[in-house]
Order: C-alpha cells, then sequence, then structure tokens
C-alpha cells in the first residue's frame, strides 16, 4: 500500500495528509473534494423566487450598511478553498470531517431554499468608493434569495472550528477573521439575523455531525 512504503519517508507534517494514505482512501478524499464542488454548483439552480417568508425585523433596520464589510464577505471562497486544500495534505481526517461538514450544509440549506424561499430587501448602494462598489457587485452577482440559513455564515464557521481542532495557534486567527465574514453579512445587508442565527446552528450541527459519521 502507499501508506505502508511512502508514508514512512514523508516528512512528519505530511504524514497525516492525503499523501500517507493508501490508494484507495487518497482516492476516495480526492472524490470528496469533486463532491463539495458539484454540491457548491447547486446553489445558482436554487436561487430565484418567488419568496414564500420574509425575515427583516426593526434590528435589521437599525444596522447601518458598512461597505468596507465587502472585503471580508467575498474572502469566503478562498478561505474554503485554501483551508480544505491544506486540510487535505497536512490533516486529511480534518479535512473529510470539514468536507462532510459543508456538504450537510449545503444540503441542510438547500431543502430551507426549496420549500421555503426566503428575501433580502437590499438597499440601493449610492458611494462612489471602491467598496461600495463591491457591494454593488455583489449584488448583482447574487440574487436576493436563499438567504436563510446564510450559507456565509454556517461554511466559514465550520472552516473554523475545524482549523481550531488542529492547531488553535491558526484556529484562533481564523475565528476572528470568520467572525468578520459573519458580520459582513449583516453589514452589506446580504442576510437578515435571523438567517445568521440558523446558519450558526447548521454550522454547529453538522461540524458535531461530521467526524461521529466518518468515525462509523
Amino acid at each position: 500500500m502507499l501508506s505502508g512504503m511512502t508514508s514512512t519517508k514523508l516528512p512528519e507534517s505530511l504524514r497525516q495528509g492525503v499523501l500517507g494514505e493508501g490508494r484507495a482512501a487518497a482516492a476516495r478524499s480526492l472524490l470528496l473534494a469533486g463532491v463539495v464542488i458539484g454540491t457548491n454548483l447547486i446553489y445558482g439552480a436554487l436561487n430565484h423566487g418567488p419568496n414564500r417568508i420574509f425575515l427583516r425585523t426593526p434590528l435589521d433596520d437599525a444596522i447601518p450598511v458598512v461597505p468596507v464589510f465587502a472585503v471580508p464577505y467575498v474572502s469566503l471562497i478562498p478561505l474554503v478553498g485554501v483551508s480544505l486544500v491544506v486540510m487535505l495534505v497536512l490533516r486529511v481526517r480534518i479535512y473529510r470531517s470539514a468536507a462532510f461538514a459543508m456538504i450537510t450544509a449545503w444540503f441542510v440549506s438547500y431543502a430551507f431554499y426549496l420549500v421555503l424561499q426566503s428575501y433580502v430587501d437590499r438597499p440601493m448602494i449610492i458611494g462612489t468608493d471602491i467598496f461600495s462598489s463591491m457591494v454593488r457587485t455583489i449584488y448583482s452577482a447574487d440574487a436576493p434569495y436563499n438567504d436563510f440559513p446564510s450559507l456565509h455564515t454556517s461554511l466559514s464557521v465550520i472552516v473554523a472550528i475545524h482549523w481550531l481542532r488542529i492547531d488553535r495557534r491558526i484556529g484562533i486567527p481564523v475565528a476572528l477573521w470568520t467572525s468578520l465574514i459573519v458580520a459582513s453579512t449583516l453589514l452589506i445587508h446580504q442576510h437578515y439575523v435571523a438567517d445568521v442565527a440558523l446558519g450558526l446552528v447548521v454550522a454547529a450541527g453538522a461540524s458535531w455531525l461530521a467526524p461521529r459519521v466518518l468515525r462509523g
């Protein structure tokens, strides 16, 4: 097996990654990456009305638009992509748990979008600065549906939880950045408070479930 002969020649930092696995296990881990990508692609097919719920509250009305938070908002995809690749190479068991948790979060969210579609009434952004332009670009690229629960919240929190399981020296900075991503969903008015709250519940549940399912 690959793990029986090759892994002993690898640096310790790589033995716990995909290169330290046997060929069959490595193939399954790589296949899981394809499932992550494929699951993400379903999002667009559901991102339309009509909505069945509208969850804006007075608290949401009181939250200002802060265009600079477009920066952490758009960082989600790089954060997820880089994290999964590094975990795959260095901590493949954590990678599988994170990927499984993300897939779970996606499908739980998709179930809501399919039967209980939501809508966010986004404001007109009139600023001429680069961050206001980024917010307008986000709005034009993403229809105001698929909001409850917030996938930005659940996916970023799942990443943070799994980094904390690897090394708190990395996990704490990632968690701090994740808090900015979660805040950004409200501060550029892409989500309502209820969306974020359920996104946190989904992240916690999926992260708890994943290692227990995979262990079995």
